[in-house]
């Protein structure tokens, strides 16, 4: 039978990283509001409308992919924190 290791130090490094994304796609997200409010400023009527609603939609877009990275880098640290007090009680038995 194979055994499993698990470095939790590079899992939890990984997991940090999920964290820095996240902080990145905010910074990216704030700059795309300045670029559509920017061109609110250009546009009116339909174009004003049309563009409105393209923002409203990528901002929900944005919105589904930070909540499901953010849901799973927390079910990850949830998971990583479960793995080390299972390894910790095991080690115990010994």
């Amino acid at each position: 039978m194979s055994e499993i290791l698990y470095n939790f130090g590079a899992n939890h490094a990984s997991i940090g990283d999920v964290q820095g994304a996240l902080n990145g796609i905010q910074e990216a997200r704030a700059d795309i509001d300045n670029v559509f409010k920017a061109l609110m400023t250009v546009y009116e009527g339909q174009g004003a409308q049309a563009l409105d609603a393209a923002h409203a939609k990528l901002s929900a877009m944005l919105d589904d992919a930070v909540n499901n990275a953010a849901n799973t880098q927390r079910s990850a640290a949830d998971q990583q924190e479960a793995m080390q007090a299972m390894d910790r009680a095991n080690a115990s038995a010994f």
